[in-house]
C-alpha cells in the first residue's frame, strides 16, 4: 500500500467522515504536521543528503543549503587529500581567525546564520568541500501532479487555475513544461481530481476531460495524470495515515478514545521506523550477525 496526496486526503475524509470545507482546507496541515513528527522521531537515512560546493579564496563564508537542518560532516579536499572540518561555535571560529592572523587551509566551521557557514582560517585558495547533512525532504503536500493533455489551443500560464468541464475540478498551475503538459499543485485541487481520484506514482491514467485556463482561456483535453509519491508515503503509509488522523481529530476536538486509538497505531508504526533507522540501516549481518530472539 502507498498513498499519493489525493489518496491520503480521501482516506482522511473517509476515516473521519468529514467533508466540511474548513476541515478539508486544513488537510494539508494535518499531513505536514505528521511528517514533522516522523522527522523528529526517527533518524532515517532518508533524511540525510550530500551537497558539494567550493570555498573561495579570501572568503570565509559559504551558503547553507536551503533544506539544511544540521550537519553530519564537512569534508574538504586539499592537494588531492580529503579531511574533515571540526564544527565549533561561531565565536570560537572568529576568535581563531583573529589569533591565527592569516589565511590558510580551513580547520573549523560554524553556522554563522541561517544562510551561511563560516570557516576558519579564511581560505588561502579555492577548496572543494562536501557537506553531509540532515535535511527536510519535500512534503507530499508540496509534490506536484503532472497533467498531460493534447496540444493546447492558447497557452496555459503558471499561477492560473484550470478547470475540468466534466468534473468541475479546479487546480492551480505550478509550471508549464511544454505545450502538452502542466504541473498542478495537489493542495489546491478541489473536486474529483480530473476524474482520476486513484492516480498512482509511476502509473498513468487516461482521463480525457476538457480543461480550460481561467486567466486567458487556453483549452485542451487531458490524456494522463501522473501523481508522485514521497519516501514516507510509499514506505510508511500507515504512519502517515494514523498520524494525520491524530492531527485531524485534534482539529475536530474528536472523541478521546478514537484519538487514543489512532495515536497508539501511529506509535506502533513509528516503532517499526525507528527499528529500521536505529537497528537495521546502520549495521549488517556480516558485522553483527543475524538478530537473535528468545524462543517462545
Amino acid at each position: 500500500m502507498s498513498f499519493t496526496y489525493l489518496e491520503l486526503k480521501t482516506a482522511i475524509q473517509d476515516f473521519t467522515e468529514n467533508s466540511e470545507t474548513s476541515f478539508v482546507t486544513n488537510i494539508p496541515n494535518f499531513i505536514t504536521g505528521v511528517e514533522d513528527r516522523i522527522h523528529s522521531l526517527a533518524d532515517l537515512e532518508f533524511f540525510r543528503k550530500n551537497a558539494t560546493a567550493a570555498l573561495d579564496a579570501d572568503d570565509p563564508y559559504l551558503s547553507v543549503p536551503s533544506d539544511y537542518l544540521s550537519s553530519f560532516s564537512f569534508q574538504i579536499t586539499s592537494a588531492g587529500s580529503q579531511g574533515f572540518l571540526e564544527i565549533k561555535d561561531v565565536n570560537f571560529v572568529q576568535q581563531y581567525t583573529l589569533d591565527a592572523g592569516a589565511t590558510g587551509l580551513p580547520r573549523y566551521y560554524g553556522v554563522f546564520d541561517v544562510d551561511n557557514f563560516i570557516v576558519s582560517p579564511t581560505p588561502d585558495s579555492s577548496y572543494d568541500v562536501e557537506l553531509h547533512y540532515y535535511y527536510r525532504p519535500t512534503s507530499l503536500v508540496d509534490s506536484t501532479i503532472t497533467l498531460n493533455h493534447s496540444a493546447s489551443v492558447g497557452t496555459f500560464i503558471a499561477g492560473e487555475y484550470v478547470t475540468g468541464a466534466t468534473s468541475g475540478t479546479v487546480a492551480q498551475v505550478v509550471t508549464v513544461p511544454n505545450n502538452t503538459s502542466v504541473t498542478i499543485s495537489p493542495k489546491t485541487i478541489s473536486g474529483t481530481g480530473f476524474l482520476a481520484s486513484n492516480v498512482g506514482s509511476g502509473t498513468t491514467y487516461g482521463v480525457t476531460e476538457n480543461i480550460a485556463g481561467l486567466t486567458n482561456g487556453a483549452t485542451a483535453t487531458t490524456t494522463t495524470l501522473v501523481s508522485p509519491l514521497t519516501w514516507l508515503s510509499e514506505n510508511a503509509p500507515n504512519a502517515l495515515l494514523y498520524g494525520a488522523l491524530v492531527e485531524a481529530y485534534t482539529y475536530m476536538k474528536g472523541e478521546a478514545d478514537m484519538m487514543q486509538l489512532y495515536e497508539q497505531r501511529f506509535m506502533q508504526e513509528m516503532q517499526r521506523l525507528k527499528d529500521l533507522a536505529e537497528a537495521r540501516e546502520n549495521t549488517d549481518a556480516y558485522r553483527k550477525g543475524l538478530p537473535e530472539r528468545p524462543r517462545t
